[in-house]
């Protein structure tokens, strides 16, 4: 085979990085000469020629993505489908610039506005699959079956505002489709409906399930149940037997959305929004009211998913800013933007040993940011703290800026000129233990 990076004859498309890979197939940023070297991307089979079946539901995959986005901006769009000069196939989509909602979950909070307006998107392009397309002479409407934040991206169009697509739609099913008796269980174990668990036929409420589970962990960061581990039998347990707990009160969650959430989240199909219509109307409902009030500038501090502190100093609001749960329990650093009175508060959080932090309260302080191009443009972004007798603690961390987190956190310390880091006691990591601010020199 050959090494080249690109498609002959025609040389259309040279790829030239790898931006992800999946069961189907593996995803490349390519430069389309065709069209002044635009950035697209390129998807290409990677199981093997002779797999009739598996070149089949890729081609279907093209085929279904293509018509839903001709019909939705929030679906990713497909421009072309061909095959390689190994005759393996491939299709060709817009390229995305910006970020999937899983990597945003890590470190950004999202105020009730932000959350209205993204849902409000996965819903209408989830509405516009369930009403289906025109497919082997007839209108099919589509279940995605593998709905989950990783695969749903956030870019920013012209104007600046945040826009949802959809996509990986792979193992969708056409409801026209008959499952065959010997399919495997499609889907990620952790964001699957009951019924799909249990390889019955689903329908478009499975793709509400999901949705439910996305919406409750874009509030909580958190799943609706406690488990003890993460395994596949554990996901299995808490989709067919666990009840959702219900949202905490000082979340400030109006009521009619968390029972609509708790709603989606139900084990029986029958009990769930029969529609993604439903869903739809209640956070357009939600969002006329969050929008009313800031035309007529009231405070919108009832209305956003985050804990309210006791006290509305900046200190005060950062002590109470407890670790992720996301995050492993182990010393880490990571970068993470919160929001303080409407001002992004860009701070490093940090685990130690509590008697490494007693010690380290009166280091010396340093910082310094790098920048490098290789493999992608970012920003190691170098805290230090030294003292004489227990040497240097370094606390290094990257920030991505082809990423919109990136890009937010390096504006964010452009306009403050200065940075917070959290310290995490490992014995007990749900309150902040000591802030150190920090001047970007």
């Amino acid at each position: 085979k050959s090494n080249r990076m690109e498609f002959s004859p025609f040389i259309r498309y040279q790829l030239k990085e790898i931006i992800g890979q999946g069961g189907m197939g593996t995803v490349y940023r390519a430069k389309d000469t065709a069209n002044g070297g635009k950035n697209v991307a390129v998807k290409i089979l990677s199981h093997a020629l002779d797999d009739m079946k598996m070149i089949k539901q890729f081609q279907k995959e093209a085929t279904v993505c293509a018509l839903l986005s001709e019909r939705s901006p929030n679906i990713v769009k497909v421009n072309d489908y061909g095959v390689n000069e190994d005759q393996v196939p491939f299709y060709v989509m817009e390229y995305l610039d910006g970020e999937n909602l899983s990597a945003m979950l890590d470190i950004y909070n999202f105020n009730s506005q932000e959350f209205l307006n993204l849902s409000l998107q996965i819903c209408k392009a989830m509405q516009i699959a369930h009403n289906g397309i025109f497919f082997g002479g007839e209108i099919c409407p589509v279940i995605h079956r593998d709905l989950k934040p990783s695969n749903i991206f956030v870019i920013e169009d012209n104007n600046g505002q945040q826009v949802v697509k959809v996509l990986d739609f792979g193992i969708a099913q056409l409801v026209a489709e008959r499952p065959q008796d010997d399919e495997k269980i499609m889907g990620t174990p952790r964001y699957s409906s009951p019924e799909q668990l249990q390889n019955a036929n689903v329908d478009n409420r499975s793709d509400i399930y999901s949705l439910g589970l996305i919406m409750y962990f874009m509030i909580r960061k958190k799943y609706p149940w406690n488990l003890d581990i993460d395994s596949v039998s554990a996901w299995h347990k808490a989709h067919l037997e666990l009840e959702p707990l219900p949202f905490p009160s000082n979340l400030n969650i109006p009521k009619n959305l968390s029972s609509l959430i708790l709603r989606c989240l139900s084990k029986s199909p029958n009990q769930r929004p029969q529609s993604v219509g439903e869903i739809i109307q209640v956070l357009e409902n939600l969002l006329r009211t969050i929008n009313a009030k800031q035309s007529q500038r009231k405070t919108l501090e009832k209305s956003d998913f985050s804990p309210s502190p006791s006290s509305k100093t900046l200190d005060d609001f950062l002590s109470h800013c407890t670790w992720p749960k996301n995050k492993p329990l182990q010393k880490i650093v990571f970068p993470r933007l919160v929001s303080f009175n409407n001002q992004p508060i860009p701070t490093i959080c940090t685990m130690l040993e509590p008697e490494d932090i007693e010690r380290r309260k009166n280091s010396i302080r340093y910082n310094q940011f790098i920048f490098q191009s290789f493999p992608h443009p970012m920003l190691l972004w170098i805290t230090a703290l030294y003292d004489a007798e227990e040497g240097v603690r370094w606390l290094p961390c990257y920030l991505d800026l082809k990423s919109k987190i990136g890009t937010q956190l390096i504006n964010a310390l452009g306009e403050s000129k200065k940075y917070f880091v959290l310290f995490y006691s490992l014995d007990n990591p749900k309150k902040c233990q000591f802030i150190q601010p920090f001047k970007v020199r």
